[in-house]
């Protein structure tokens, strides 16, 4: 009876070690869980860290090359001819104001022989048939062929010519050395530049002579 009486203190200590274990096993892996939550936590909060950290650092910037770009050379437009203004041009641009008439070859009519090296003087009489007044503005001018040493330019009157009037224009020249037939053309402007001469198409007038041996 005795031992009987010892049979439940037994089981009842045995089934308290039992719990024990049991609660111990529990809160060992608890324990164990909670580690590894720390761990697992800590490495995702170092990951993050880095991650940052990379982030905030600058990267490196490479430093700019240096191109040459050469300078662009200027690009020089071959010159254009000014087209001379016509005959026709000229009478429109003076249609009506300056129109000159050759009345005569005062001196040294056309083919006159002169001597070689000679100075002579050649005078037109011309007469104002536009609707100007030639003042002291107004100029002769050499044109082309030869020239006979003649100025390229000179005053045409010292005093108005008004419209219908005539006046004597003069040139002192001087005969070429070698024999020969000579012709220079000669016309007018006005005190704009305008060039004009005989008629409304503005021709030049000319001096023609014959050079002659000795």
């Amino acid at each position: 009876m005795k031992k009987l009486g010892y049979a439940p203190l037994i089981l009842l200590v045995l089934s308290t070690l039992v719990l024990l274990i049991l609660f111990a096993v529990k809160a060992l892996e608890n324990q164990n869980r909670v580690k590894q939550f720390h761990l697992t936590q800590t490495a995702a909060l170092a990951t993050q860290w880095a991650e940052q950290t990379l982030t905030a650092v600058p990267t490196e910037t490479p430093l700019p090359t240096l191109t040459f770009t050469p300078e662009p050379t200027a690009t020089l437009a071959p010159p254009t001819d000014t087209p001379q203004p016509t005959a026709t041009e000229k009478a429109e641009a003076i249609e009506g104001c300056d129109v000159a008439i050759l009345i005569a070859d005062v001196t040294v009519p056309d083919g006159m022989e002169i001597d070689p090296d000679t100075k002579f003087t050649k005078t037109w009489k011309l007469f104002n048939d536009g609707t100007c007044t030639w003042n002291n503005f107004y100029r002769l001018y050499y044109v082309s062929g030869a020239r006979m040493s003649g100025p390229l330019s000179q005053q045409l009157t010292p005093i108005e010519v008004p419209p219908g009037a005539s006046i004597d224009i003069s040139v002192v020249l001087r005969a070429p050395k070698e024999p020969g037939t000579y012709r220079g053309y000669w016309g007018l402007k006005n005190t704009n530049g305008v060039e004009f001469g005989i008629g409304p198409a503005g021709k030049p007038f000319y001096v023609e002579i014959v050079v002659v041996g000795p």
